[in-house]
């Protein structure tokens, strides 16, 4: 693999989990990728924290970690220093995404459904924003594509509904989504030119976080059907993969795991009781926070302290704010879950897989736009950053979460790992390195390395220097 090829294909398969693929390839459920896996390697990748699909995708366009990006979770406090919420887009974006990347090499991109790419730039080739994304018009460009795209029945996102009352129904909306999201791709892929190609299928996540018990569950009543929805996924792969020029280099990915969600804990409702936040009815809502409060969580489980430097109504001098992060931090990893309620006491496994520190996970410039504290949950727990409500722990009709490991790299072509080096999976930073990589461009400046070449770096070790890995 070390001459470049003329075009590269990636496919996010959105929320899939590497072991969900690799077993649903290896029982027969989906053979066009069981037979695409092998052919080339599918590796674990995995996803910044926190294990938000609008960070991981940010990280994945542009290569650079959020403390570079400046994409820290699905939703995000408002600039110039309030408490203001609101969903951050393309126009946040501080690195250049691939398509840029790609351009500045004389090369043109078709993107199409990848998150947090609303409205859609004019690029010189095709973009078709992903979710979030309000306004069908503005998530086109160029504006020719939308009589195409509708005559294809493209929907921007699925329309989820009332999935408890009707889940087979709620699958059908899901199936329909990709069919047409397949064709659309399909279309562009044949007839648009092209270099570098991206396309999500988010209809994956959409059902994992509804029916996640069905998806693992041989005995669940839709078990069979979500054996069908995974049947169509493996006919949308193949039927892209169909359509790529020969010789066309081919990813897979996914931008986070996914594993059941047991349990709802709301970090706020924490906060509340364990004396960091003021009472419900003293702060309702997050631009109700004053210096009453010493700290308070987004989704999802991003903990800011209410620092006198950074917040209006700040309350904490710097250094008081360290010393209550790292009080925060030992009576959080100190809590366990039984089901009903959390605690040190409790009987139950520990609520975190981990917590971080924002300059153990984050570097670059925005450092300071970063929360203080990122949790990552233990498995079978889904922390929110849930504004309202008092109860700690909750039940919830979403029954999967994301996860932070497990997520997919694949390239096709890429030789096994050597003995004792398939141990310790990529970083979302790798991926667009690798792609751009693999089509001769090599930007200088991103955080992430080539990988899944024949000259990998050794599994937790540093980079290699670029002029001695192969593509």
């Amino acid at each position: 693999m070390s001459t470049a090829a003329e075009r590269a294909l990636v496919i996010g398969l959105d929320g899939m989990p590497r072991s969900l693929l690799t077993r649903l390839a290896a029982e027969g459920t989906m053979p066009r990728v069981a037979g695409l896996l092998a052919e080339g390697r599918c590796a674990e990748l995995l996803a910044p924290v926190p294990e938000i699909s609008s960070t991981s995708w940010a990280t994945f366009l542009t290569g650079t970690n959020p403390g570079r990006h400046g994409i820290y979770g699905f939703t995000d406090l408002t600039p110039g220093g309030g408490y203001g919420i609101r969903f951050p887009g393309l126009p946040d974006l501080r690195e250049p995404p691939l398509w840029e990347l790609a351009a500045r090499a004389g090369r043109r991109t078709l993107c199409l459904n990848v998150p947090g790419t609303y409205p859609a730039p004019a690029t010189g080739g095709a973009v078709v924003s992903g979710f979030v994304a309000p306004d069908f018009q503005r998530a086109v460009s160029p504006p020719r594509l939308l009589p195409l795209l509708r005559g294809l029945g493209y929907e921007l996102d699925v329309e989820v509904g009332d999935v408890a009352a009707g889940p087979a129904a709620f699958l059908d909306r899901a199936e329909r989504a990709l069919r047409a999201r397949t064709r659309a791709m399909d279309h562009l892929l044949r007839h648009e030119p092209w270099d570098l190609a991206v396309t999500v299928l988010t209809e994956t996540d959409r059902v994992y976080h509804f029916l996640w018990r069905a998806v693992t569950d041989p005995g669940h009543p839709l078990h069979e059907r979500l054996r069908v929805f995974h049947r169509l996924v493996d006919d949308s792969v193949a039927a892209l993969v169909a359509a790529l020029p020969a010789g066309t280099e081919l990813f897979l990915m996914s931008d986070h795991g996914f594993g059941p969600a047991a349990h709802q804990v709301y970090l706020n409702a924490w906060l509340r009781e364990s004396g960091w936040l003021a009472p419900l009815d003293a702060c309702p809502r997050p631009d109700a926070l004053d210096a009453r409060s010493t700290a308070f969580a987004l989704d999802p489980a991003r903990i800011y302290l209410n620092r006198k430097s950074r917040f209006p109504g700040g309350a904490l001098t710097d250094a008081d704010a360290d010393d209550a992060a790292a009080e925060i931090a030992r009576e959080l990893t100190a809590l366990r879950c039984d089901g009903t309620r959390i605690g040190p006491d409790t009987d139950g496994p520990p609520l975190l897989r981990s917590l971080h520190r924002a300059a153990e996970v984050y570097h670059g410039p925005l450092l300071d736009h970063a929360p203080d504290l990122v949790a990552v949950p233990a498995p079978g727990i889904q922390l929110r950053g849930g504004w309202g409500g008092t109860a700690t722990v909750r039940t919830d009709v979403l029954s999967g979460t994301h996860t932070r490991h497990d997520a997919v790299l694949y390239r096709r072509g890429a030789a096994p790992p050597a003995p004792g080096r398939a141990a310790a999976p990529y970083d979302m930073t790798d991926v667009a390195p690798t792609v751009l990589a693999s089509i001769g461009i090599r930007p200088d400046g991103l955080d992430g390395t080539p990988v899944l070449g024949t000259a990998d770096r050794p599994p937790g070790g540093p980079p290699a220097p670029l002029d001695t890995r192969e593509q």
